[in-house]
């Protein structure tokens, strides 16, 4: 009840939250099961079945929902639904010939354990951080209590033929025990999950522009700094671009047009870029682009073919097709070379396109200086 009560303030703290509402309903629905299995005998008052049934399916679906949303998964809804189909047959089968309360109990521990795979298979193909390895290996130990009951109800002589017998006895106790343990170990590697999410979350909007989800200038110095470092000794290649007549953009077709110009325009460049390379908004209508390993030449190639897709770049607009083009400045950086040196040097490449008709890729005459600016081509 504790960790549904803790999961249940953490929603209405942030209503945004929707995979804790489901862990929060995952273990209400638990307790509200164990209670039932624990306290009524069952087999005097069959109807409390059903509650026993629909808390634990119902919140074994939860408990994946909130799982594979958290990670950013599609639930298994396939594998569960047979699952699903496969124990409800054993249950109604069990209840058709009398004592086999031993089979309830094993279709019970298949189900859970089919639940807790899935669920431990989102964690680690999701994993991103030491946490979700945790988090995973605490799913595949309540797989292997599972199936460990399975095999001690098949090699045993326990009489769990009926309700009242499964509660008397030392694997009721034990079983429960396990439950309990694993609940609380769950809880805590969950909300550990959600903690570092929420961090890494409040780090990305620190990192990216708002608007294009770009990286902000602030984080680009960052970013920048170690890819440089892990790509030497080879040159890394800057690449700024500025958009032309953009102000006529949102003159003549409003600002609501000139953000999705700039997201259209911010797709366009991670689209055409290498995955490894870096992609910022300086601000306005100017990007930035470092991408490691090329050499000046390279780079003035890959600002040719940046330019080129600008130019193909199609906008669709209520009243047509909105087109775009943009003024690039490049330069290779070698391992010595000040950044925001570089930038300015660059960014004046950028003006000089400008100046000598737009649409245009230029560079600078000579290497990035250690200090002070280069000069223009």
């Amino acid at each position: 009840m504790s960790a549904a009560g803790a999961f249940l303030l953490l929603y209405l703290h942030d209503r945004r939250q929707l995979p804790i509402l489901r862990l929060a309903g995952a273990w209400l629905l638990s307790v509200i099961g164990f209670v039932v299995v624990m306290l009524v005998d069952v087999d005097l008052q069959p109807a409390y079945q059903l509650v026993i049934m629909g808390s634990l399916f119902s919140g074994h679906f939860l408990l994946v929902w909130g799982v594979a949303s958290l990670m950013g998964k599609d639930v298994p809804w396939l594998p569960i639904g047979i699952a699903t189909l496969l124990v409800l047959g054993a249950v109604f089968y069990a209840n058709y010939h009398g004592s086999l309360f031993w089979l309830r109990v094993i279709a019970v521990n298949a189900f859970t354990a089919i639940v807790y795979l899935s669920c431990c298979r989102l964690v680690w193909r999701a994993r991103s951080h030491r946490t979700d390895v945790v988090l995973a290996a605490v799913f595949l130990i309540q797989v292997l209590m599972s199936v460990s009951r399975i095999a001690r109800i098949g090699l045993s002589n326990l009489d769990l033929s009926t309700h009242a017998s499964f509660k008397s006895s030392q694997f009721a106790l034990s079983m429960q025990t396990e439950n309990a343990i694993f609940a609380i170990m769950l809880g805590l590697a969950l909300f550990a999950r959600y903690s570092v999410a929420l961090v890494m979350q409040l780090q990305r909007h620190a990192e990216t522009d708002p608007l294009t989800g770009l990286f902000n200038r602030r984080a680009f110095e960052a970013k920048a700094q170690a890819l440089r470092t892990a790509s030497e000794p080879l040159p890394a290649g800057l690449i700024i671009c500025d958009i032309d007549h953009f102000k006529r953009v949102n003159d003549s077709h409003g600002h609501a047009v000139g953000d999705r110009t700039l997201k259209a325009f911010a797709r366009l460049l991670e689209r055409e870029t290498p995955d490894a390379a870096i992609c910022a908004r300086l601000g306005g209508e100017e990007f930035c682009i470092l991408i490691a390993g090329l050499d000046e030449e390279a780079t003035r190639l890959q600002a040719i073919h940046l330019r080129a897709a600008v130019e193909r770049l199609r906008i669709v607009l209520n009243t047509g097709h909105l087109r775009l083009t943009a003024s690039f400045g490049y330069s290779a950086l070698d391992a010595g070379d000040e950044l925001w040196t570089a930038v300015s040097a660059v960014d004046a490449a950028v003006y000089q396109a400008k100046n000598d008709g737009r649409n245009l890729v230029r560079g600078i005459a000579s290497p990035v200086a250690k200090t002070g600016q280069a000069k223009l081509a």
